[in-house]
């Protein structure tokens, strides 16, 4: 089975289920989906100005109606597989732009200061695990190529306590996604798993915006002594 076929199915059987709950995203609840969010928000915390914000597997447009209560100044626009999901999002932001469409099958035209996504990584379904790896790593590749600032992603820990591991679920490996990170996209980037979940959230920024973001005198002094 394709990955977007078994994904657009476990998604709408839980759609079908819950409706507009968090847990027809595989959230357990609202408390841990906002700290989800609240790790890729840190992506832009430093933004005063308008910015935009791009969320692959858009969904219901929760982490849109997230992003309006703490970033008002945002322009929010999301990509999906499941044509019902595009349709509440357009539904709920009219002003938006919203795609059926899989950006690691043909990689848009269209750019964006931040591409995010939260949660999609952690639920394999019945695809294999090194299948898996690839999807995550292309799907990061075709992010990284929309973005104009940066990116991030939402991931499960492989440091977890005993027992609290689950054979379902995708733990992915630290060490070999900042290995991709760096050799494929950007030596800026962070972990943070801060909060209290068995997550952590990946966040990898352009350089050209590093270097502009940066006080540049400090900039001058390390080059200079290289």
């Amino acid at each position: 089975m394709k990955i977007a076929d078994d994904q657009r199915r476990m998604y709408g059987d839980l759609y079908q289920r819950y409706g507009e709950d968090p847990r027809a995203l595989f959230h357990n609840d609202q408390e841990s989906q906002y700290e989800r969010f609240q790790m890729l928000t840190r992506c832009f915390s430093q933004e005063t100005g308008a910015f935009s914000v791009h969320e692959i597997g858009c969904a219901l447009g929760h982490f849109g109606a997230f992003l309006r209560e703490g970033f008002p100044q945002v322009d929010f626009s999301g990509s999906d597989i499941y044509e019902p999901f595009v349709h509440e999002c357009r539904k709920r932001f009219p002003q938006g732009d919203f795609f059926l469409r899989d950006v690691t099958q043909e990689l848009p035209k269209d750019r964006y200061d931040y591409v995010l996504l939260c949660g999609t990584f952690n639920i394999p379904g019945s695809i294999p695990r090194d299948k898996w790896q690839q999807f995550v790593f292309s799907m990061l590749s075709a992010m990284y190529a929309m973005a104009r600032k940066g990116i991030g992603a939402t991931f499960l820990t492989t440091y977890y306590d005993p027992g609290r591991n689950r054979e379902d679920l995708y733990y992915q490996d630290e060490k070999q996604l900042m290995d991709f990170a760096v050799h494929n996209l950007s030596r800026h980037f962070e972990l943070d798993s801060m909060g209290p979940l068995y997550e952590y959230a990946l966040r990898v920024y352009r350089p050209e915006y590093v270097r502009a973001s940066y006080p540049q005198q400090a900039f001058a002094r390390y080059f200079k002594k290289q």
